[in-house]
């Protein structure tokens, strides 16, 4: 499931890091504010942001499963249950 997601986020992330130029016309003002946002690095700095939100998304989904893990690790173990079969 973990997997599933981070390889329906991967596109998303791409698209983050794709040109600032790309899509609708924009106002010579705007283009400025975009252009200076590039150029000093502000949209690597939002797009690490949300990065990082998802991973820590992940992670704590991954600790769940973790622990699941465990117990039914637990319970084989308690009740003496061959993992081979």
């Amino acid at each position: 499931m973990v997997q599933e997601e981070v390889n329906t986020q991967i596109p998303e992330v791409e698209e983050l890091e794709s040109s600032p130029c790309t899509g609708r016309e924009i106002s010579p003002e705007d283009a400025l504010q975009v252009f200076d946002c590039y150029l000093s690095g502000e949209y690597l700095i939002r797009n690490l942001e949300i990065v990082r939100k998802r991973k820590q998304k992940a992670l704590e989904e991954l600790g769940h499963l973790e622990t699941a893990e465990k117990r039914i690790i637990e319970r084989i173990i308690k009740q003496k249950i061959d993992l081979k079969s």
